[in-house]
């Protein structure tokens, strides 16, 4: 069952290009809004954090079992499909980094920072902006991205396939709060300032915490599909690592992953420069790993379902 509600789900991305029908956070933001102007979390670090994210979760977990029981299998599936797409990350992944791309290969740094705008966080988008280098512009962009492939599918699958249906929720609304709080990105109806600066520690607090083990097991994924001896040495040497956040250890893993890349393995044209070339030949490398990344994933899956059944 498990393997058929992801094959939906990604079969849904394709054709939609992202889960974007059911990206409609308004609700969430609503719900933030009315969390956060109750006097029961106010001067209470933590328990605003807890109510606006493990409350829809077990909303989502008695849902789930109502449609169990109600419908059987046919149940599970109704819910749990549109469920896991929510809780796929925002955004079209692969037309945002090909628009990056195309203006990247024509030198264009201002149209390359405008495509790069959906990969990046609110502070990255500005940090952008003063960038007059292509060099510094693709390092960001190159950490940004891999980043954005990561939380907005292979985290969601690793806590769906470890936890079900509550547990892609789970991760997606983590996501979501540390975002919100982050910017302060609540809308008018909220009465009170959304949250507090113990609020905000905790959220990044936690989504580092519940990335910990799928940005390992996606390092682990990498070393298998791509070169495995620089990968794994990343993997292993920031196995255990407490100080580097989610981005940074993931970059480590695909600059491991990626190997000696070099700039034949470029799709652009002759015009384009070697720095232009090694750079785009990067981008074009991570895109392929991740899609054997993903591959692998869903086969250990099938292999799993077949022979456990």
């Amino acid at each position: 069952m498990a393997l058929l509600i992801v094959l939906l789900a990604l079969a849904l991305v394709q054709v939609w290009g992202s889960g974007g029908p059911l990206h409609r956070d308004g609700w969430f933001v609503r719900w933030m809004g009315f969390i956060y102007s109750r006097g029961l979390v106010q001067g209470k670090p933590g328990i605003g954090f807890g109510l606006v994210v493990l409350l829809p979760v077990m909303g989502a977990a008695i849902l789930l079992a109502i449609a169990d029981a109600a419908l059987g299998w046919l149940g599970v599936l109704l819910v749990s499909v549109p469920v896991l797409l929510y809780s796929f990350g925002r955004g079209n992944f692969n037309d945002s980094l090909a628009g990056y791309l195309r203006a990247w290969y024509q030198g264009n740094l201002d149209d390359a920072k405008k495509a790069a705008e959906p990969l990046l966080e609110p502070a990255d988008i500005e940090r952008a902006q003063s960038i007059s280098d292509g060099q510094a512009l693709h390092g960001l962009v190159f950490k940004a991205a891999a980043y954005r492939a990561f939380e907005r599918l292979f985290a969601v699958l690793f806590w769906f396939l470890l936890l079900g249906i509550p547990g892609a929720m789970l991760y997606r609304l983590s996501h979501l709060a540390k975002t919100a709080l982050s910017t302060e990105a609540l809308s008018l109806e909220a009465t009170t300032t959304p949250g507090s600066d113990g609020d905000r520690a905790l959220a990044t607090r936690w989504l580092w915490l519940i990335e910990w083990l799928p940005v390992r097991a996606i390092g682990f994924t990498l070393a298998i599909v791509g070169n495995f001896a620089g990968c794994y040495r990343a993997w292993r040497d920031h196995l255990t690592c407490k100080d580097s956040g989610t981005e940074e250890v993931l970059e480590y893993y695909l600059e491991g992953a990626l190997g000696g890349i070099d700039s034949s393995e470029c799709s652009a044209g002759v015009a384009v420069s070697e720095g232009q070339r090694l750079c785009g030949a990067e981008i074009e490398g991570m895109q392929a790993l991740l899609s054997r990344a993903l591959l692998m994933w869903v086969t250990l899956m099938a292999l799993y379902g077949l022979f456990a059944s």
